[in-house]
């Protein structure tokens, strides 16, 4: 039996469903909900072990996918970070029931290596691994950190999401490794290369894990991936600049010719 999942709907309209990222849970998305609410029904998931969904042992991305395929509806999807790995593996495993897709300051393959230089040095992964095992909130604390540097009001924003987060509910460190390990060993170009559905990239010039070479990667990736970098922006710019993220994200969904 899959553990049980939460979902939080708001709003009346298309169902777009906002998957989150490593450690976090579906509060995160709290300052942007209004602005899609109006147009959509927007559908916040808790990750397996995060927030106030349960955990299972052994749960891999495919067990996980198939977790949340169960419970969500014909949408459009949105994943941001280590989300968008699963919702680019919900869409290849499941092409009929969604829409059209948003990658959110998320990347194809994390972490550098032979051939694949748009990403982060393995060594920011190996720390947050060992950090993990010494003090998981600390960890927690400094990832948040490190999605806002360099953007306007940082440590009010900071503040914000760490209240946000708490609110939501604490994650389980198990499944917090099993994310690390998602997003160090995971390549999901293969699968984001065969998707023919409407792909967006919203990326942040700034952002810290998701390098913004990506904005000339991502079309030569797959050419149906319309890129959208936002020079003021990091790794969460719809909490630091939630107004355009919307527009961007109601543009794409309304507009027949996305």
């Amino acid at each position: 039996m899959n553990p049980p999942i939460n979902i939080i709907r708001q709003g009346v309209g298309e169902p777009l469903v906002l998957i989150h990222g490593w450690a976090m849970n579906a509060n995160i998305f709290e300052p942007i909900v209004p602005l899609l609410s109006t147009h959509f029904e927007v559908i916040r998931v808790d990750l397996p072990g995060h927030g106030r969904s349960g955990w299972q042992d052994g749960l891999g991305l495919n067990q996980q996918v198939e977790c949340l395929a169960e419970i969500l509806p014909a949408s459009s999807l949105l994943g941001w970070s280590m989300g968008g790995l699963l919702a680019s593996r919900l869409v290849k495993s499941y092409p009929h029931q969604f829409k059209k897709l948003i990658l959110l300051s998320s990347n194809s393959c994390f972490v550098q290596k032979s051939g694949w230089v748009c990403a982060v040095e393995r060594a920011v992964f190996d720390e947050f691994s060992r950090s993990l095992l010494k003090d998981w909130r600390a960890t927690i604390r400094r990832f948040i950190g490190l999605q806002l540097t360099g953007v306007a009001n940082a440590r009010e924003l900071i503040r914000q999401v760490a209240d946000l987060l708490e609110q939501g509910g604490e994650p389980d460190p198990a499944a917090m490794s099993a994310g690390l390990d998602l997003l160090l060993t995971h390549d999901a170009r293969t699968e984001l290369e065969a998707l023919e559905l409407p792909i967006l990239a919203i990326l942040g010039a700034r952002d810290k894990l998701v390098p913004k070479c990506m904005a000339r990667e991502f079309p030569l990736i797959n050419p149906r991936i319309r890129v959208e970098l936002l020079a003021q922006s990091a790794h969460a710019p719809f909490v630091s600049h939630a107004e355009i993220v919307a527009d961007l994200i109601r543009e794409f969904i309304i507009s027949p010719a996305s």
